[in-house]
Parts: structure tokens; C-alpha cells; sequence
């Protein structure tokens, strides 16, 4: 659940007015842990902005992941994992992303 930052802000100040943390979370129906968390961002940031997400989506390069594959057609995913410094997640995410199949032709 996300909560207002006024009503973070309501929280902290009723803690600072001397009462419990236990307290505090009763009268404002949260977690101890949640308020404990509000107060540790409050003390570093002195606000409650949301930190910016970062995303590594892209790191793998469509023609660096062909390439190595032409180069190396029997290579596994966690070879190709190894390789590039990424998780073998990810190598099947790109290698579906970029719509290219591993399965083999059966023998004839």
C-alpha cells in the first residue's frame, strides 16, 4: 500500500512528540517495521521522494548477441551468460525479444 506523504509526515511528528513506536504504529494502523523505515528515510533525506528506477534493459545488444551466436551455434545459455557478464535470464529474454529460436531440427 502506498501512503500519502503528509500521512508519513503525521506519523513522524506523533512519534517525535514522545510517543513509542508501537504506539505510533497502533494510532496510524501500520507496522512498526514501516514507520521505522519512514523515520531512517526522514533522518538521511529529510523527504520521502521516491528514488528514481533505474533499468540495465538494453545491455545486451541485438547484434553482439547474433554475432556470438553465429560464431558459436551450440553454445548454452549460461555460456552465453558468461560471456556477455549477464544472467541466463536475461539471454532468454533478449533471445525472445529478438525472436530467435533454439530448437533443433529433428534428424531425418
Amino acid at each position: 500500500m502506498t501512503y500519502d506523504n503528509k500521512f508519513k509526515l503525521r506519523a513522524i511528528e506523533y512519534y517525535e512528540e514522545g510517543n513509542t513506536i508501537r504506539q505510533t504504529a497502533q494510532v496510524f494502523k501500520i507496522s512498526p517495521n514501516t514507520l521505522n523505515t519512514w523515520l531512517k528515510q526522514y533522518r538521511e533525506h529529510k523527504n520521502f521522494a521516491s528514488k528514481p528506477r533505474t533499468y540495465t534493459h538494453g545491455k545486451l545488444k541485438e547484434q553482439a548477441l547474433l554475432d556470438f551466436l553465429k560464431d558459436n551455434p551450440d553454445a548454452y545459455q549460461y555460456e552465453m551468460a558468461e560471456h556477455f557478464g549477464v544472467s541466463q535470464m536475461a539471454i532468454w529474454k533478449a533471445l525472445r525479444r529478438f525472436g530467435v529460436t533454439r530448437k533443433k531440427d529433428k534428424a531425418v
